[in-house]
């Protein structure tokens, strides 16, 4: 079997086992085809997937922005007994063990869509309890971000090499390159949230009558 058919029939296999029963795309088989070795769906259907990565890169944006600008004020905003870099603390160190357990279990049980949903209303409670910041109320905060933070960057993960390999059967374009293309998109926009976030901090501080911010809580 030539190395074009084998291609073929690979990318039907993978559209018929892994997409079709969700009724995403109509696949003709390769035989049936007038132009051999594509895949034929409608255009539709690739702007559907483009939109799909659109629209996660700008909410895991949106949701950093609130969340990274939070994060980088902790060791003033919440000073007293150090309560802002124990929240920190926790939040990173049951992220380290969530990584270790959860992310298989969750994605295998909820599918990528609804642990991505889980893990980023996980991160509400810890940015609103910021106004009524306490050890009771914002260490097991950080402690839920944390175990819902790994799970749902792994979902994130795989629901994009997913949708790339499916975005580049579809295409006849590079699989690697469509992946870093899409991953690339979606960092663009997460690594902004970063600056917004802190410009948005940085603004704040300096509106009239703010001054310096400590226990914001209290």
């Amino acid at each position: 079997m030539s190395n074009e058919r084998r291609r073929s029939s690979a990318a039907t296999e993978f559209l018929e086992v892994v997409v079709r029963p969700k009724k995403y795309y109509k696949v003709k088989h390769p035989q049936e085809q007038s132009d051999r070795g594509k895949i034929i769906v409608s255009s539709g259907e690739r702007w559907r997937i483009l939109k799909n990565v659109a629209v996660i890169s700008v909410a895991m944006m949106t949701q950093y922005v609130a969340y990274q600008g939070t994060l980088n004020l902790q060791s003033s905003l919440n000073a007293k007994d150090g309560l802002g870099t124990i929240a920190l603390s926790c939040i990173y160190l049951s992220m380290s063990v969530s990584c270790l357990i959860l992310p298989t279990i969750m994605i295998r049980m909820l599918t990528c869509k609804w642990t991505l949903v889980i893990g980023m209303a996980a991160f509400i409670p810890y940015v609103a309890l910021q106004l009524y910041s306490r050890f009771y109320t914002l260490v097991p905060a950080g402690i839920l971000l944390g175990v819902a933070a790994a799970p749902m960057w792994a979902a994130h993960a795989t629901y994009l090499t997913q949708i790339s390999q499916i975005y580049a059967i579809i295409t006849s374009s590079e699989m690697d390159a469509v992946i870093t293309l899409f991953f690339g998109i979606f960092f663009f926009a997460w690594q902004n949230a970063d600056t917004i976030g802190n410009l948005m901090s940085s603004l704040a501080r300096q509106l009239p009558g703010t001054g310096e911010v400590r226990n914001a809580g209290q």
